[in-house]
């Protein structure tokens, strides 16, 4: 019976958290890639630098890839290295080393600042490819995050599952989207 209480109210929790996720970007460029980035979150500031992550996705033609969407803040002297890595750590110890995406590394155009207002105060912009298979097993929980950057890395931990259960439900706004 508390097996069967427990199960229904983490239903009931994935169900609200997919539901309190939106959309902020929904474009498709003009070769056909639609690309889909939802909330994010705001992990705080460390040693200065202050970084938000949300999930995007990407759909050509039917087949949907996924990738983290870093914005670090521009009042900050830190660069996104062309080919960094990003570090995701999950509660049980697994690590997942996520790579940039070629030319996926840029400073915020006009166009992009307009996702919403929270990214108007972030300059520097990556997508890190991040596997269906590893963002499936983020629902167990992310306990770290760690970014490559220029001149010193930034690594925050997590005592909750703000991340992995934000990501989770992202990725099920994603597909509904693009029906898959």
């Amino acid at each position: 019976m508390i097996k069967k209480a427990f199960l229904m109210l983490a239903v009931v929790f994935c169900t609200l958290s997919a539901a309190a996720q939106s959309i902020i970007y929904d474009q498709t460029s003009s070769n056909g890639v639609r690309t889909l980035i939802c909330s994010g979150v705001n992990t705080g500031a460390q040693d200065g630098v202050e970084v938000n992550v949300a999930l995007a996705g990407f759909d050509y033609k039917g087949s949907t890839l996924y990738s983290l969407a870093i914005v670090v803040g521009s009042d900050h002297s830190v660069t996104i290295p062309t080919g960094s890595k990003c570090i995701l750590t999950l509660a049980n110890g697994k690590s997942y080393e996520l790579q940039t995406v070629a030319g996926g590394t840029s400073v915020l155009q006009n166009m992009d600042v307009t996702m919403d207002r929270t990214y108007q105060s972030y300059q520097r912009f990556a997508y890190y490819n991040i596997k269906k298979s590893a963002l499936k097993k983020l629902a167990k929980g992310v306990a770290s995050l760690q970014i490559q950057l220029q001149p010193s890395n930034y690594l925050t931990t997590f005592s909750g599952d703000v991340l992995g259960s934000l990501l989770t439900a992202s990725k099920e706004v994603i597909d509904s989207t693009f029906d898959n």
